[in-house]
């Protein structure tokens, strides 16, 4: 389909996506962190406090469910827009996104050590790989039916 200059609105899409499948991945954590391990046997036995629990938990939650509609329908344009070789591989960037959050929120206080950061920094870079633009000559040769190739 695209490549070069000509696919930078469809990377838009693709940026939006990822940020908010990230933002969904964090929403629906604090969701979860919110509940307390809260079961079924509790919600029945003592209602009304576990409405107290229960509502806030919900508005996280929804607000990620939100972030994860939103975000499917950037995918989707992305998809009408870009190479899948491309747009799918900048998916993993929600992974660096969710680490880098996870870690510096508070809220959620995950600990940073050197093989996560690690593991974050390779990602990162086969992004870089796969996303930089080939050169003319490059893209010659690897196109189907090129009798060069």
């Amino acid at each position: 389909m695209m490549r070069g200059e000509k696919h930078g609105g469809a990377m838009l899409f693709v940026g939006g996506s990822v940020i908010l499948s990230a933002c969904a991945q964090l929403l629906m954590k604090i969701s979860m962190n919110e509940l307390h391990g809260v079961g079924v046997a509790e919600v029945l036995q003592n209602l009304p406090a576990t409405i107290g629990i229960l509502v806030p938990a919900g508005a996280w939650g929804l607000a990620g469910l939100g972030c994860y509609a939103v975000s499917m329908m950037l995918w989707l344009v992305a998809l009408s827009r870009c190479d899948l070789s491309l747009a799918y591989p900048m998916l993993s960037l929600s992974y660096v996104l969710v680490y880098i959050a996870a870690v510096y929120w508070p809220r959620l206080g995950e600990s940073a050590t050197t093989l996560k950061t690690a593991g974050i920094m390779l990602i990162v870079a086969g992004v870089m790989l796969v996303a930089r633009v080939p050169r003319r000559e490059e893209a010659n040769v690897n196109r189907p039916g090129n009798a060069s190739g």
